[in-house]
């Protein structure tokens, strides 16, 4: 007697703002699980669920427009359907835009699969004044159609039972193949003959032949290889049939089907009040200019929000450390120094700043996260798409770099909605260029001290220089990572909706538990390392590992006019750019008392600057300092910085490599400053 079966894969595959997330986290709940897909860096979501019996595992297919190999992301989703077969592929498509979404399920149809259409956001829809017969589309497709609204919860049961049914059923998936002859007329008939029983792939034939009309690179030289070289000539006789245009002609195609599949199901009753006052919103936010205004005011809110949400934490984290280090070497009074030093000044430091990152973090995800969920963020990045074109990147890094002048950490973070992971990962390695507050609040001190009726002139450089620094560096990624093709922004703006704050607080402890996992580890390992080279040989900073660390990068340090105290100052700002005023009050003398790693994190300095300024001017030059100043602001990310990168990029070679660039950058900037500097005074 056969035993059923009861473990079921499901794809959730669709375009980007169809609600495939709010899906996916209504069915798997905390039961989540975010990795690498095997051998590439886009990222894997899963999850698991049960119904009836059944258990499911979910897994959420990175969000594209076609199965083209544009991008990593859409080969992963063409190699998920095609090498690991799933028992359900679930389409998610947006009802309020059913023409352009459904376009990925006119590729997804032509494969052998049991497939789910459902059509998510049919409030909105409906609010738009969309009138779908949601029964004669199912007729017209041949699968299963379940409306749904996903934000408020509506048609979950319904999904449920479909893809129960679905798995349980033992009928062949139909067939629905679209007629794809309207304008092409035979051509693809024509390609598909020349292909057919001579390819060794498990690729639809039809499918290829709309790939090789495509001029897909991929499916291209798969079939080359395949055919004979006879039989690949003929194919490419047809293929020039197409003049060029097959691109063209094959979308048309599929646009073709989908308004003869709509043309009998979807109806417009007309606009509501509430559309059109979103319609005037909306074009204020992709104003050519105003909406720029509108952006840059609304990401200032998003800082002072997470500012005001976040800074009574961190007070009070940054100030109980030094406390809680106290009292741990108190109780540990009978044990070895060093002992006590590594649990108050080693462990409580990289806790306390782990911790002090978190709760920075969680205020900010959750607004991203809002922002997201409503649909702005797609008009953000259109706004800004021509400006992030001259770098190389396109509309959706601007929020990264935009969130970086608050906060490196912030920045990078800021590119998960950015799909491409190339893209995203020149995004990553480039927000550590912008200067975040801290960094701001140290060379605004050393400006004011030593060129302060030059302000704008050494502002108005570092500007310039690091517009420089964003276009080699964006050259360098560019060159060096693997060729993906380059589309521009390719995008659809989603319609505004009302906020779902289930699916905010999933994605905010989803992407929080990941940074625990992988940044919180890193940012407590570097601090710990730091506490190392602080206190020994001897237990006192100022004669420690660290300082002679310094003088021995004083030859590196002598091209830039540094001696070993502003060296250290550079080192210390890996742990926090807020350090590195800290460590030259220590250094200094300014800094009475302050002989570990751990008050160097809580000392506050502000109400010494003037003696700190007056120890500075006695002690370096304006070619120094200007070194200084150029070095800090290219200098190394703080161990924040780095923690979060490795957390998104999940790669100890992008990690150290950007820490390597960037101390290299930091040394180039700060030698050619110094040397001008001489020039000048």
């Amino acid at each position: 007697m056969s035993t059923l079966k009861t473990n079921y894969t499901i794809a959730l595959a669709g375009q980007p703002n169809t609600g495939k997330s709010t899906i996916f986290n209504r069915l798997t709940g905390g039961h989540q699980h975010v990795g690498n897909w095997p051998g590439k860096t886009v990222e894997k979501k899963g999850g698991n669920f049960h119904f009836n019996d059944k258990q499911f595992e979910l897994i959420d297919l990175p969000g594209t427009y076609s199965l083209t190999s544009n991008s990593m992301e859409e080969k992963v989703t063409r190699d998920f359907l095609v090498n690991e077969k799933p028992d359900v592929v679930v389409a998610v498509v947006d009802a309020s835009q059913l023409e352009r979404t459904l376009y990925m399920l006119s590729e997804i149809i032509l494969f052998p699969v049991k497939i789910i259409l459902v059509l998510n956001m049919m409030d909105v829809a409906t609010a738009n004044g969309v009138n779908l017969d949601v029964g004669n589309l199912q007729k017209e497709l041949g699968i299963k159609v379940i409306p749904m609204a996903a934000s408020k919860n509506q048609g979950m049961p319904e999904l449920l039972e479909a893809i129960d049914s679905e798995c349980s059923s033992k009928k062949e998936p139909v067939k629905n193949n679209p007629n794809l002859k309207w304008q092409t007329g035979d051509l693809t008939a024509e390609i598909e003959a020349g292909i057919a029983g001579k390819v060794n792939a498990p690729y639809p034939e039809k499918w290829l032949a709309l790939k090789l009309l495509e001029e897909d690179s991929d499916i291209c030289e798969l079939v080359e290889n395949e055919l004979e070289p006879a039989a690949w000539d003929n194919v490419k006789e047809s293929l020039k049939k197409s003049q060029g245009g097959g691109t063209l002609l094959a979308a048309g195609e599929r646009y073709s089907w989908i308004n003869s599949i709509l043309s009998s199901s979807l109806q417009w009753t007309g606009q509501s009040k509430k559309t059109g006052r979103r319609h005037k919103f909306d074009s204020l936010a992709t104003h050519p200019l105003w909406g720029k205004i509108l952006a840059v005011l609304i990401l200032m809110l998003t800082f002072i929000a997470t500012f005001l949400l976040c800074m009574p934490v961190i007070k009070f984290l940054l100030g109980s450390m030094a406390n809680i280090s106290g009292l741990l070497k108190s109780s540990l009074a009978g044990q070895p120094q060093w002992v006590a030093s590594m649990i108050g000044d080693g462990l409580v430091p990289g806790l306390g700043i782990s911790m002090v990152m978190i709760s920075f973090l969680l205020p900010l995800f959750f607004i991203i996260g809002f922002l997201e969920d409503v649909g702005y963020i797609a008009r953000l990045s259109y706004v800004f798409d021509g400006f992030m074109n001259r770098l190389g990147l396109h509309g959706k890094s601007f929020m990264s770099f935009l969130l970086s002048f608050s906060c490196n950490i912030s920045g990078v973070m800021g590119s998960r909605v950015i799909d491409s992971w190339k893209q995203r990962l020149i995004t990553i390695i480039m927000t550590s260029i912008i200067p975040c507050g801290a960094v701001w609040g140290v060379i605004g001190l050393m400006i004011v001290i030593f060129f302060n009726t030059n302000t704008v002139l050494v502002v108005s450089c570092l500007f310039l220089a690091m517009i420089i620094q964003l276009m080699i560096t964006s050259m360098l990624m560019r060159r060096f990572l693997p060729d993906e093709d380059y589309t521009g922004l390719i995008m659809e703006l989603p319609p505004y909706h009302k906020p779902n704050f289930r699916t905010i607080f999933i994605y905010t402890w989803t992407f929080a538990k990941g940074f625990i996992k992988r940044g919180f580890t890193l940012i407590a390992g570097v601090s710990f390392f730091v506490w190392l080279l602080s206190y020994f040989p001897n237990g006192n900073i100022e004669t420690s590992f660290l300082s002679t660390i310094g003088h021995g990068l004083d030859p590196i340090g002598s091209l830039m006019g540094m001696d070993w105290r502003l060296i250290v100052a550079l080192i210390a700002a890996v742990a926090s750019k807020e350090a590195a005023l800290a460590s030259l009050a220590v250094i200094y003398g300014i800094g009475s008392g302050v002989t570990s790693i751990t008050q160097i994190y809580s000392t506050k300095v502000g109400f010494e600057h003037s003696a700190l300024g007056e120890a500075l001017l006695h002690s370096i030059g304006p070619a120094t300092a200007l070194a200084f100043i150029f070095a800090f602001f290219f200098s190394i990310p703080c161990v924040g910085t780095l923690g979060v990168i490795y957390s998104e990029t999940k790669s100890i070679k992008w990690t150290v490599g950007s820490a390597c660039y960037y101390t290299f950058t930091s040394l180039a900037f700060g030698v050619i400053a110094y040397n001008v500097g001489l020039i000048i005074f």
